[in-house]
């Protein structure tokens, strides 16, 4: 036992004696370990281990050079609030303004009076008026002024009613000094029954006699007949109470033949007109068409031309509107308010008369596809087969182009803007689609303004079909400043219709610029593989134009506010509708319509009886109200200002209807 226990205590002591050794091992590395990283630190702190580019290298040097921060003590503190001195008082005033004046009077008279400069004695001071000239009285005659307004600042197409063209008139030599506002005796003979139904002034569409429009139209197409000769019994001057003095005869009675002379001249000069404007119109749609532009620029005074183009051609006053009342149909509903008995609210429709309908005209349209990367591969390559069969919707005689818009955009045909439509051409639209990938960013702003740069012939309407995600992530994205920059630019000048292809797509911008551009817009909300199945029949809206650039003016006496101001074109599968309000007794509505069908200019003056209109129901109300509160937005989106808003927020209310897009206008 005494052995083992020996054996078994040597054991432990060795043990102790390994493991004390290897503490002190660890110990000591650990020392010099620290020492050695110690040294490291103070020799090696400058030694860079990779090379540096050289503006680093520059920054480093810069931060040595900086001097060593310090810190002082100061005695007070700077930013301690100071008294204010007080400003010293003002002198008092020890004299009065007329004392002062006495005593500097001395130092007046004894001052020398400075020498004037040369400017001053070549011309007269105010002071001395230059004697009048002598005046002959027994030379002076009297004269009869004219003043004429040759450059008007209103455009005509501003003024609510049309304006008399008052011709140039020279001015007559020995006027007497007073003329009476109406001569008796000069006036120009009453026109006839017959006269006035040729000149549109009778029949059953036609205004009545107390209305100022049918007075300035009856002023503005009467024509301008000889005098006739004297009838037999009459003598050639009538006197005037006075020996000596008369006027030549004026009155005449006009015989039927006469009167139907005159019509047939009238008529015939108009007819000529027209075919001058319609030879001039030829001669300009048979001008070479410039290529398409390869730049985003757009040149806002040509869009301005062309603008005014379209406008001269529909509002030339010196051709008069071939009547289309036989070409148009119309649809008017009422209905009154029961909780506001004193207002109507109606529904007018006017569509194009199958039996009688205007000949189509022949359009220009460009179709816009998003080839982004966004609206995904598979997404596009439905767009393109889609945008194939809305090609082959196209009318003979219509012409096309394709762009695919990314923040960039590309031609399908770069040499020439607008191409004829044939089997040639639409295949080789499907082969450059074809090839389109998706990749990119979004830029719609640029690629709209793009679109106005294409040359306008005002006799051909342009159609622009948008094909989108919506979304614009490039270049302008503020959809409101989109909004409000591409409308203010069109104008009204190109129709824009915009499809969507997923239910997330901009509505906003799609809505609120198609609104503003006589146009329209769809939104895909299925799955994506059907993206495009929308395309044709929005195409199909405007697959027949028959009356583009129209405008439409209700008269002052139907009291009526109807929106939209700005009206779609008619086409013959398309409808345009009107919302309106007025007084709950008025009678009728009376309104004039104008608008281009190629070259021809079509006008009438149209008369509907409210009661011959269909009862319609409460909608009625909340569609107007709905329209009006789309062109209050227009008009926030343009000019947002805090009254506008608060307009908005009142209508909302008294209507009872939501406020359209209110996250996107705040």
């Amino acid at each position: 036992m005494d052995t083992n226990f020996a054996i078994e205590i040597e054991e432990k002591e060795a043990e102790r004696t390994e493991s004390s050794g290897s503490g002190a091992l660890l110990a000591f590395v650990l020392i010099i370990s620290c020492a050695a990283h110690v040294g490291l630190m103070y020799t090696c702190s400058d030694v860079a281990f990779a090379p540096l580019p050289g503006d680093v290298k520059t920054d480093r040097r810069w931060t040595k050079q900086l001097p060593t921060m310090q810190v002082q003590k100061l005695a007070e503190d700077p930013f301690a609030q100071r008294p204010v001195e007080a400003r010293p008082a003002a002198a008092p005033v020890v004299e009065k303004e007329e004392q002062r004046v006495e005593r500097l009077a001395p130092v007046t008279e004894r001052a020398v009076t400075p020498e004037l400069p040369r400017s001053a004695a070549t011309t007269p001071t105010a002071d001395i008026a230059p004697a009048p000239a002598a005046v002959d009285a027994a030379a002076w005659q009297p004269r009869q002024t004219i003043a004429e307004i040759e450059i008007p600042t209103v455009p005509d197409d501003a003024a609510a009613l049309p304006r008399l063209v008052i011709p140039k008139v020279e001015r007559v030599a020995n006027a007497a000094d007073i003329v009476p506002a109406y001569d008796l005796l000069n006036a120009p003979a009453a026109p006839s029954p017959a006269t006035g139904a040729a000149n549109g002034v009778g029949g059953a569409n036609a205004l009545g006699g107390d209305s100022l429009v049918a007075a300035v139209e009856a002023a503005n197409e009467a024509p301008t007949a000889p005098l006739a000769p004297p009838a037999a019994g009459l003598p050639d001057t009538l006197g005037n109470g006075n020996a000596g003095l008369g006027q030549p005869q004026s009155l005449a009675v006009l015989t039927a033949a006469e009167d139907a002379a005159l019509n047939r001249d009238a008529n015939a000069a108009d007819a000529q007109k027209a075919r001058e404007a319609a030879e001039r119109l030829a001669a300009e749609q048979n001008k070479a068409v410039p290529p398409a532009p390869e730049a985003s620029s757009v040149d806002e005074a040509v869009v301005a031309q062309e603008k005014e183009a379209v406008r001269t051609l529909r509002d030339d006053t010196t051709v008069r509107g071939a009547p289309f009342d036989e070409n148009v149909a119309f649809g008017l509903g009422a209905w009154i308010d029961p909780a506001h008995p004193s207002e109507k609210y109606f529904h007018l429709t006017v569509s194009s008369r199958g039996e009688k309908p205007l000949p189509v005209i022949s359009k220009d349209i460009v179709f816009l596809l998003d080839a982004s990367g966004s609206i995904a591969n598979d997404r596009l390559k439905s767009c393109r087969k889609a945008i194939s069969k809305a090609l082959r919707l196209l009318n003979t005689g219509d012409r096309f182009n394709i762009i695919a818009f990314r923040d960039k955009f590309t031609y399908a045909f770069p040499e020439i803007a607008w191409k004829d439509v044939s089997e040639e051409t639409l295949n080789a639209a499907d082969d450059w689609m074809g090839k389109l990938t998706a990749h990119g960013q979004t830029d719609v702003f640029r690629t709209l303004r793009g679109v106005l740069a294409m040359p306008r012939n005002p006799t051909r309407p342009v159609v622009a079909f948008v094909v989108t995600d919506g979304d614009p992530t490039s270049g302008m994205t503020q959809s409101a400043e989109i909004i409000s920059r591409f409308n203010e630019l069109n104008g009204g000048l190109i129709s824009v219709y915009m499809y969507g292809v997923k239910d997330k797509a901009n509505a906003y911008l799609m809505d609120m610029v198609t609104r503003g551009s006589r146009g329209s817009w769809a939104r895909h909300e299925g799955v994506r593989w059907l993206a495009s199945d929308g395309i044709p029949a929005l195409a199909k809206k405007f697959e027949r134009p028959v009356l583009t650039d129209i405008s439409v003016l209700f008269a002052s006496s139907s009291r009526a506010e109807a929106y939209p101001q700005l009206v779609s074109n008619l086409c013959m599968d398309e409808n345009i509708e009107i919302y309106g309000k007025c007084p709950a007794d008025q009678k009728e509505l009376v309104f004039s319509m104008r608008g281009l069908n190629a070259a021809t200019v079509y006008e009438s003056v149209f008369r509907l009886d409210f009661g011959k209109a269909e009862n319609l129901k409460e909608s009625t109300r909340t569609e107007w109200a709905t329209r009006r509160m789309y062109a209050l937005i227009a008009a926030y989106t343009q000019k947002p200002t805090p009254e506008l808003k608060q307009e908005i927020q009142r209508f909302a209310v008294q209507y009872k209807i939501e406020i359209p897009y209110e996250k996107e206008i705040k």
